[in-house]
């Protein structure tokens, strides 16, 4: 392992501390130890795309996650991480993950200025001010590991997401036409990009 990645994993690594309703957020980087509650806020996720709690989800919680393939997923990030090809924050509040956030490298010789930020939140949380302050730690930590510029997708119905990033220096490049089906309706999506130099 790397000088920089053992950096980047030191043991409680904490980006932010915010206030939430009288909550503290801690926004910290991903642990090996984060499997049991990563799984659980998949599968809340995924409860509340099915209960209809979440419409503005995009895919990828279309089931309920195994303890396994968490398990497998969670490595897979940790190497990214570890490699540097990853930008890693989660939103705990107590010991529990309300929100998961990355930036990915972009995996060619010609994409590796380039990052992919995604970034999820459950239904409980959202709306209070957590994703906005994970956002501005993604931008800067994305600088901090040498990317040039920044992309991220989401449903076009999602007015809270466009406005946060918005916010945070991101305008929007183009959209993807009926990307998504969902209970027989095509949603769009929409691209924002920004540049971190």
């Amino acid at each position: 392992m790397s000088q920089r990645g053992w950096k980047i994993l030191k043991a409680g690594r904490v980006y932010k501390t915010l206030r939430v309703k009288g909550k503290t957020v801690i926004l910290r980087v991903m642990n090996w130890d984060d499997t049991d509650r990563l799984l659980a806020f998949m599968n809340e996720l995924a409860d509340d795309k099915a209960s209809g709690r979440s419409p503005e989800v995009f895919t990828g919680f279309e089931r309920k996650f195994t303890r396994s393939e968490e398990a497998e997923w969670v490595v897979t990030r940790m190497v990214q991480i570890v490699d540097g090809d990853m930008v890693s924050i989660l939103a705990e509040v107590g010991k529990r993950i309300v929100a998961n956030g990355e930036v990915t490298r972009g995996g060619y010789a010609e994409t590796r200025h380039h990052g992919r930020l995604a970034l999820t939140v459950t239904a409980a949380y959202r709306g209070l001010g957590i994703g906005r302050a994970m956002v501005e730690v993604l931008v800067r930590e994305g600088r901090r590991i040498g990317l040039k510029n920044l992309e991220v997708e989401f449903l076009a119905t999602n007015q809270a997401a466009i406005h946060t990033y918005e916010t945070a220096g991101f305008r929007e490049v183009g959209r993807i036409p009926g990307k998504v089906l969902r209970k027989g309706r095509l949603l769009d999506s929409v691209i924002m990009t920004r540049k971190l130099l």
